[in-house]
């Protein structure tokens, strides 16, 4: 069947791209390759070993549990699980978040402190399109996360860095760029720190410091953006208190999510914060609710007290594979070619590039070799970090002194200028 319009509408729009209905933020990126996207110009010599996704280890995932707790949530009478859901996210929940933070930080909160999102991205997106008008200035650390850069590109904040180092967030940095800002008539309207074992360098903001953070954010009448997505993967020992109950709850507002500890594809994340700007963040939501199936049958896996057993098996997991990659990478003598500081929690080790070895060359040799690894451009606003992001828990363990073998042949490539 043939309509007359749609030979006009072929007309009107045939010879036009995407370009000419983008908006300024997305228009820049358009036609841009995406941070996880491979070299597209490289073939890879053999099937693809991955250490460039941030997803937990695939044979221990809790399948059981979360189909016992669907039978459970899908066997209960009505339909509630089955239609719209508003407000601030179940009530169950809510309140388990509320007792288990209570207890663990020694800051009492009740469940209307907590909004749940669409993982800690979902949550991060409501608070930045919140907040943010087109001009703000946002302040992160460098490195960060890729993802939330582009966040905060996607409303038009102007997004300024400051370094890290072995205690986090360069904090004197900061107050030079905060007075800097201040000089300059710029508001900065966010702070955003990954505070425990960050993502992607493995690095936890020390107490001290996260003191300082909360005063010049004070003084510069900023809110702090805590990103808790991997606190509570801690190896020996638990990160120092969080943000939120330092400050107790003044300023801070904290993203956090079961990506990682649980699965990625479950999207259950959270907004804590005080109640009344939470509030907020609520009346921006227009998605007819979340997946009240999903966060029900998630709900339920954490009130049947599966959570910390399957947590516990994680940490023991992700500390093995974290050593394991650890002894593959110096048994391969990566250690010629990259130096790197073995993370105490988290998902990933940064590793940075010795001269001699370009980070773009590398990353495209390693594809040609059989190996995944993240590039360490996207990771910073400027994409001038000399490093790439190696991930262990999705790989299996029995792959990591191959991995490892063939990360160190597209080194020696790139070293005897044979890079791809």
């Amino acid at each position: 069947m043939s309509y007359e319009v749609a030979q006009q509408l072929a007309a009107k729009w045939g010879e036009r791209t995407p370009l000419d209905v983008a908006n300024r933020f997305s228009a820049p990126l358009f036609g841009t390759p995406g941070e996880w996207d491979l070299p597209k110009d490289v073939e890879p010599k053999r099937d693809l070993l991955y250490l460039a996704v941030g997803i937990p280890d695939a044979e221990s995932l809790p399948k059981e549990a979360l189909a016992n707790a669907a039978d459970v949530v899908l066997s209960r009478p009505g339909d509630l699980a089955l239609r719209y859901g508003f407000g601030q996210g179940p009530e169950g929940i809510r309140a388990w978040l509320a007792e288990r933070r209570s207890a663990l930080e020694g800051f009492a909160v009740e469940p209307d402190w907590f909004q749940l999102t669409n993982g800690s991205a979902g949550a991060i997106d409501l608070v930045v399109r919140s907040l943010i008008d087109a001009g703000d200035v946002i302040i992160a650390e460098s490195p960060t996360y890729m993802g939330t850069l582009h966040n905060f590109r996607g409303v038009g904040a102007e997004v300024r860095c400051v370094p890290m180092d072995g205690e986090g967030m360069d904090v004197a940095a900061l107050e030079r760029l905060l007075d800097e800002l201040a000089a300059a008539g710029k508001r900065t309207k966010l702070i955003y720190t990954i505070s425990a074992f960050q993502n992607p360098s493995g690095v936890t903001l020390s107490e001290a410091r996260r003191v300082r953070l909360l005063e010049l954010a004070c003084q510069h009448d900023a809110m702090v953006l805590d990103d808790e997505a991997y606190r509570e993967l801690w190896f020996d020992e638990p990160p120092p208190a969080a943000l939120s109950a330092m400050a107790e709850g003044w300023g801070v507002i904290t993203v956090g999510s079961f990506s990682k500890t649980v699965a990625t594809g479950i999207r259950v994340g959270y907004i804590h914060a005080r109640p009344d700007l939470l509030s907020l963040f609520g009346r921006m939501r227009f998605a007819m609710g979340q997946n009240q199936f999903g966060l029900r049958t998630f709900g339920e896996f954490l009130l049947s007290g599966h959570y910390d057993t399957h947590l516990g098996k994680m940490r023991d997991i992700y500390k093995r594979k974290r050593d394991l990659m650890n002894d593959a990478m110096l048994q391969a003598g990566l250690a010629a070619f990259m130096d790197w500081q073995v993370p105490e929690g988290g998902f990933y080790i940064w590793a940075h590039l010795k001269p001699g070895i370009d980070r773009e060359l590398l990353w495209r040799t390693a594809v040609s070799e059989g190996i995944a690894v993240n590039n360490g451009r996207g990771f910073t606003p400027l994409g001038e970090s000399e490093h790439v992001r190696i991930a262990y828990p999705w790989t299996p363990e029995s792959d990591f002194a191959e991995a490892a073998r063939r990360l160190r042949l597209a080194c020696d490539r790139v070293a005897a200028g044979d890079a791809a």
